[in-house]
């Protein structure tokens, strides 16, 4: 690390401390001053977002946090944001293939006033090598679905290993007989393409190996000797 990153690295720790503090001491003064009345509190804090908050009276703020690093997730999103103030919820947008990260998350503050504290201060800052890059989001710009699914634990799904055990399991005789038919009717159109073109060329193809159905029931050898037994005996009786 040369001088110019060590200054910009010292520079950075500073500025989030001394945003740590403002927010801390904006959070405390405002408790202090303001009485909140009855009639302005919502009962469900979970589904409005501009609910007004029992402890300081305003709205939540809503920061938008882009390029995060690869394996930073809601765990450590909440843990790093909570030195600014008390975080409502966390939403990390996710691949429903893949269930990675896309990069960029919301974050609610239960104070606005923090939320903009908090956007302005960690802008441009370096985390784990990636430029972060916030912005505060008012509330009436916010998605009605924006938090759908938030503060949930996110299971990920292995789907390479559910479509392995569905290709690999063991086919029903009824399956079997359709995929048969399906390879028949396929090498039956590759040849008609063939002959239409007028090549004369023949192969074997799937015909050859493919079970025939047996339209008549046959009977061992063995079976037919007994029956053939049994008749015999009811005629000498």
């Amino acid at each position: 690390m040369d001088q110019l990153e060590l200054i910009e690295f010292v520079v950075a720790v500073l500025a989030v401390k001394l945003a740590h503090k403002l927010a801390y001491k904006f959070r405390m003064g405002k408790r202090k001053n303001q009485t909140v009345s009855t009639d302005m509190i919502s009962l469900d804090t979970s589904v409005n977002p501009d609910v007004v908050t029992k402890d300081t009276g305003s709205l939540p703020g809503v920061v938008y946090v882009g390029h995060i690093p690869k394996n930073f997730e809601e765990k450590e999103i909440r843990g790093f944001f909570e030195q600014f103030g008390e975080i409502l919820r966390v939403r990390l947008s996710r691949s429903k293939k893949t269930a990675q990260s896309k990069g960029y998350a919301f974050v609610q503050f239960v104070d606005a006033d923090v939320a903009k504290i908090v956007a302005d201060t960690m802008n441009d800052y370096i985390l784990c090598g990636r430029l972060l890059k916030c912005q505060f989001i008012p509330n009436n710009r916010i998605h009605k679905d924006t938090f759908k699914g938030a503060n949930k634990h996110f299971k990920k799904i292995d789907w390479q290993a559910k479509a392995k055990e569905q290709r690999n399991r063991v086919k029903t005789a009824e399956e079997h007989q359709k995929s048969v038919l399906r390879l028949l009717k396929k090498d039956k159109l590759r040849r008609r393409k063939i002959a239409a073109l007028g090549i004369d060329y023949d192969f074997p193809g799937y015909a050859l190996v493919a079970p025939k159905s047996q339209k008549k029931t046959q009977f061992a050898d063995d079976e037919e000797e007994m029956e053939t037994t049994e008749v015999t005996m009811e005629t000498a009786e």
